[in-house]
């Protein structure tokens, strides 16, 4: 991730609501009051040359940084209040305090299947109960934590947790402590100020620690599934066996055609290499044709020409073929080879406009680590990445989230869709030896496979929305009714980002 395009984050003890609400020692009559009031700030500061030359600065417009900004508590852009949080949530060092503490040396196991954690992929990810003895071990109530590369903000997350956790886990700490001859550990949130270059890392951060009401997000994530259901719920039809009904697709597999080095036969990869059996790709098969033994190594790529919706020109592409549908009908799963009216609504979907909203920009291949896995493929813009129907789905997606007007609410809706990003794109492999087809892209690589599963927005997002609504909730701070939650919020005091 290039340097420009920086982002900071903090977090708020202060949720969303109508009424009076104080920040950094002014009192405002609602929190969009003191939102307006702090972007206001953050606008003039935005004309200043010499902030704008501060290394990390994001490339942008001064309103999308506006748009996105929340301060002071998360900007998107070097935070500009973070002295003034700090010193308001913190407590300056003087010469001779004294701070000792001897080395943490308990050893701490932790799992990944904590619903809280899982809310949220990110590739580097340690889960926040890993992360909170350090901090009671380390800090007391109120103080501040620097997380200076936070990643997907797990330490926000375990900051403000040593104020939210139920009283089971705070047992259980305190049991472990005192067998190791260790004092009981203060509870009490702790405020966390979270960094880092990547805009990805800090929007998860954001999502994870910044306020926001469960009840209205939630509502807001289905009415947006559900219209758009209604306006592409079409692309996602296909006739059930019987011909009588419809069915509704869960997920497409394509795969990459390539042709025989031998015979020059086309060779559709998962027809030929896939065991159907052990579901699992074979080291070697033979040519439907000639019958020669073939490997992924020996097999010749197989190109086509399109017409790139987005600038009208020619593209050159490897070649992919529809060759498996997966849908339902009512809540029984059916399988089908794709037929005729399949591939005729495939062309009428691939003749539409590119959307307005799906970035078209190329990629800069020749600074990108990974660059010679997709250019030669001919994957140089990131349209390229999404097949017509998912670009379409997509975008109406993100269109919706994005015209949210409450700024928390439109925060939690982009963190919630962009989940489907990468499950949507064509770097999406089939796994049929997974239970799942969700997000199966390689972590860290931008790496197209010879299978490709394109999977429906609801096989990605309706379960997604019902998950976090049960992990946010779940982790609720004590004595917070849900309709009052706002994320693990409750106990904290303060935070911001740099």
């Amino acid at each position: 991730m290039t340097k420009q395009k920086q982002k900071n984050l903090g977090l708020s003890a202060q949720a969303s609501t109508s009424g009076p609400v104080e920040c950094l020692g002014h009192k405002f009559e609602s929190d969009a009051a003191r939102r307006e009031h702090f972007r206001e700030l953050l606008r003039e500061k935005l004309k200043d040359p010499t902030f704008r030359r501060t290394e990390g600065f994001p490339v942008g417009d001064d309103e999308d940084i506006l748009r996105l900004s929340d301060p002071p508590f998360y900007t998107a852009c070097p935070n500009p209040f973070l002295s003034e949080l700090t010193a308001h949530y913190g407590k300056a060092y003087r010469a001779g305090d004294a701070y000792h503490r001897d080395p943490f040396a308990i050893d701490v196991s932790v799992g990944k299947t904590d619903a809280l954690y899982k809310a949220h992929s990110y590739h580097t990810k340690v889960p926040h109960l890993a992360i909170v003895p350090s901090i009671l071990h380390y800090t007391k109530p109120g103080e501040i934590v620097l997380d200076g590369f936070c990643g997907s903000g797990m330490t926000g997350v375990a900051a403000l947790w040593c104020g939210a956790a139920p009283e089971a886990y705070r047992k259980e700490v305190e049991g472990e402590w005192k067998r190791e001859g260790l004092p009981a550990p203060q509870w009490g949130a702790r405020q966390a100020v979270l960094n880092d270059l990547s805009p990805a890392a800090t929007m998860i951060a954001a999502g994870y620690t910044l306020p926001f009401d469960m009840d209205t997000f939630t509502y807001r994530a289905q009415q947006i599934l559900d219209s758009v259901e209604e306006e592409l719920g079409w692309m996602y039809e296909t006739n059930h066996a019987d011909g009588s009904v419809k069915g509704r697709i869960s997920f497409t597999v394509w795969s990459e055609v390539f042709s025989c080095p031998e015979c020059a036969h086309e060779v559709v990869f998962v027809d030929e290499a896939l065991d159907k059996e052990t579901k699992h790709v074979r080291d070697e098969f033979p040519c439907p044709s000639c019958k020669a033994k073939l490997t992924k190594d020996n097999l010749e790529r197989s190109f086509e020409t399109l017409i790139d919706a987005a600038s009208g020109e020619p593209w050159k592409r490897v070649r992919f073929r529809p060759v498996l549908i997966t849908y339902k009908v009512g809540d029984r799963e059916f399988e089908k080879v794709p037929d005729a009216a399949d591939e005729a609504l495939l062309a009428r979907i691939g003749r539409l406009p590119t959307p307005a909203a799906l970035p078209t920009v190329a990629f800069p291949i020749d600074e990108m680590a990974h660059g010679s896995r997709i250019a030669p493929k001919g994957f140089t813009h990131a349209h390229h990445f999404f097949l017509p129907r998912a670009a379409a789905a997509l975008s109406a997606l993100w269109s919706r989230a994005a015209a949210e007007t409450d700024t928390s609410t439109r925060r939690m809706l982009l963190w919630f869709i962009e989940q489907a990003v990468w499950g949507l794109s064509v770097m999406n492999r089939y796994s049929p030896s997974h239970f799942s087809q969700v997000n199966r892209a390689l972590n860290g690589v931008y790496y197209i496979a010879s299978q490709h599963s394109e999977v429906s927005p609801w096989y990605i997002l309706d379960g997604k929305l019902s998950r976090l609504t049960k992990a946010f909730v779940g982790s609720k701070p004590p004595g917070v009714r849900v309709d009052q939650h706002r994320q693990l919020r409750g106990a904290a005091s303060g935070i911001s980002v740099r």
